[in-house]
């Protein structure tokens, strides 16, 4: 396997592990489930560098049908990431506390 390769697998894994991680958050204290969230969004930084290949071939090509609905899901799904992002860094108590953001809930 090559080393990029094996290095986008790595990623791809622990985005999973620490996915499965945040899921059980009744298990875990809050301070755990913002930590496990702050490296899943820098994995999915790393992850979209990795991948930077994709936003290229967007617009290259013919779109089938299946090749239409796969583009459109993954736009959504980047949408739905940013989104659950941007509301876990207005709501953190823990990690991102540093920053001058008021509103809890009603900002997220």
């Amino acid at each position: 396997m090559k080393k990029k390769r094996a290095v986008k697998t790595g990623v791809d894994i622990l985005m999973t592990l620490c996915l499965l991680f945040m899921m059980g958050y009744q298990f875990w204290d809050g301070a755990a489930h913002e930590w496990a969230g702050a490296g899943m969004f820098l994995l999915f930084i790393v992850h979209h560098v990795l991948n930077r290949g994709w936003y290229k071939s967007l617009f290259r090509g013919k779109y089938t049908a299946v090749r239409l609905f796969q583009a459109v899901t993954d736009i959504f799904l980047l949408a739905a990431m940013l989104c659950l992002m941007v509301s876990g860094v207005t709501l953190s108590s823990h990690v991102f506390r540093f920053l001058p953001i008021h509103g809890g809930m009603s900002a997220a």
